[in-house]
């Protein structure tokens, strides 16, 4: 194996430190070294030899831990955060290892250029992993971001898998579709549904390209229908309130009987005006909350499954509610807005059809027992969606009525004559298995919209992606990027474990670039202090 020039360097550091002042002879007969060459390193030692922790990094501990930090810094804030090559330069020269690292930003950027390889490296490494089980199931977020160039974006959502996140010129069906032929043509998926915000294209390539439902976003969606309602509510409640407020000022200025009676009156009208405008407030939100709370598989008050023909009636009254009101400067946005998304109602029952069809064709692959089936589809199912559903909002009237139907779904659970006679065994994998199916139902594309304000945030800090950057982010995205539970996209998706991709990009780099440094410029400028003595 051929040896770096640091590995030499560390050999002739260990040699001066096993005897007291060995002779560069006896050096060179212990490392294989020419003579010159050990003197040259042994000065190269001496140079470096500046700061009190200098010694550690050229021992083989020192040096492995030197190689992991600067890896590290390059890695998680060089690519992934978009931190330039000046201010890591800056950095390592603050910590004091410009003696034993090339750290100038010229060689930091060649170090980066590297690591993006050796990323790629990993992605083609570990591809034959990610294959698709025959007829795995999934459920797919698209949409698109602008900057130079649209980014089109593609996310497996329950899992959070990019399968597409490229730069293109345009938006088109035709543009979206030559992004499948990567992933999806001559695969073994099964798409049910995909989650947009309802662009042509998107629909489009929903029910053509890959041939499922398409689902508008719920968030897209209610943000429509309120756009008309919610801020001019909220203007009316505020300037209610200012009129409350100048209306007591003026009480308390009063002293007049008679001016202070037509003050009282006139306060009273301006606090049963504010209790109006606050309670027509509160029925918009809850209207919208009601909303919401209708858009699942299962109904909130008895857990039973959502049959074709329930949503569109359970839905009637929120959006009467909401028409109601409307005054006469909004009432045509306000009717527009309804209208909309009551087009977009039977789109939305067909996602929750769409999942109830994949959770039965899954649950008939896993058992034949029609008893079981119908225990865990009207029983177990139901507890593990709404406490899943408990979890996940943070809205605390909704995780209210969340948690009321886990609570009444799991009384059900118990008393079905079915869970008694299941062992703990059976009981942990149904569960196992719920939890997984749960996770499926996805109503809106947030996963899509939260990997687009990452996509902003770099974009500003870079001024701009190169191909290579955008499918090094992608890799780390799928692989790297972990939830609470410690799992990475690209295991909750293929459901195998991927070696740690920082690990094996540690493991691939085994050298960093030498300082280049002129014996002038080892040579130490004096301090401030040392220059302008007090």
């Amino acid at each position: 194996m051929t040896l770096t020039i640091r590995d030499r360097r560390h050999q002739v550091a260990n040699c001066i430190a096993q005897g007291e002042h060995p002779r560069i002879v006896d050096i060179a007969a212990a490392t294989g070294l020419p003579k010159s060459s050990v003197q040259r390193h042994q000065k190269g030692i001496e140079r470096s030899a500046h700061y009190a922790e200098s010694s550690f990094w050229e021992t083989a501990v020192g040096a492995a831990w030197l190689v992991r930090l600067v890896v590290a810094v390059v890695y998680h804030f060089g690519i992934q955060q978009g931190v330039g090559a000046e201010s890591l330069s800056r950095f390592f020269k603050a910590i004091h290892i410009e003696r034993h690292v090339g750290i100038s930003p010229s060689a930091l950027r060649s170090l980066k250029g590297r690591l993006h390889e050796t990323i790629a490296a990993y992605a083609v490494a570990q591809s034959e992993h990610c294959q698709p089980t025959p007829g795995q199931g999934i459920c797919v977020g698209a949409d698109e971001t602008f900057f130079d160039l649209p980014i089109l974006v593609l996310i497996e959502l329950a899992s959070g898998f990019i399968f597409t996140e490229v730069k293109s010129a345009r938006r088109t069906y035709q543009s979206w579709s030559a992004q499948l032929q990567s992933w999806w043509q001559e695969s073994q998926w099964t798409c049910h549904f995909l989650v947009s915000d309802g662009a042509r294209a998107l629909v489009k390539l929903a029910l053509s390209g890959i041939g499922c439902a398409s689902v508008p976003d719920l968030f897209h969606a209610m943000r429509a229908l309120g756009r008309p309602l919610g801020g001019p509510l909220a203007r009316a409640v505020n300037q209610a309130q200012k009129q409350v407020e100048k209306q007591s000022e003026k009480l308390a200025k009063t002293t007049n009987v008679v001016k202070r009676q037509a003050c009282e009156e006139q306060l009273a009208e301006a606090l049963e005006k504010q209790q109006q405008r606050e309670q027509n407030q509160q029925t918009y939100r809850n209207a919208l909350a009601t909303i919401s709370i209708c858009v699942h598989p299962f109904t909130l008050a008895s857990s039973q499954r959502q049959s074709p023909g329930d949503l569109p009636t359970a839905l009637a009254d929120p959006l009467s509610v909401l028409a109601g009101l409307a005054t006469d400067n909004n009432s045509k946005a306000v009717d527009k807005a309804i209208a909309t998304f009551e087009g977009q109602i039977p789109d939305l029952e067909n996602g929750i059809q769409a999942w109830w069809q994949w959770a039965s064709q899954a649950l008939a692959m896993e058992t034949t027992d029609l008893e079981t089936q119908n225990w865990v589809l009207t029983a177990m199912l139901p507890w593990v969606y709404w406490t899943q559903q408990a979890k996940k909002t943070r809205q605390p009237e909704l995780k209210r009525h969340y948690q009321e139907a886990a609570s009444a779904a799991f009384e059900g659970l118990i008393e079905h004559s079915f869970t008694e006679r299941i062992d703990d065994l059976q009981h942990n994998h149904w569960q196992h298995w719920c939890l997984a199916m749960a996770a499926k139902y996805q109503r809106t594309s947030s996963a899509v919209e939260g990997r687009n304000g990452y996509l902003s945030q770099r974009h500003h800090v870079t001024r701009g992606f190169s191909e290579q950057s955008l499918k090094t982010l992608t890799t780390i995205h799928n692989f790297d990027l972990r939830r609470a539970d410690g799992t990475t996209a690209a295991q909750r998706l293929f459901g195998y474990q991927f070696p740690d991709l920082f690990e094996w990009v540690l493991g691939q780099t085994t050298d960093l670039p030498m300082p280049r440094m002129s014996n002038k410029a080892h040579q130490l400028k004096p301090s401030y202090a040392e220059t302008f003595p007090a």
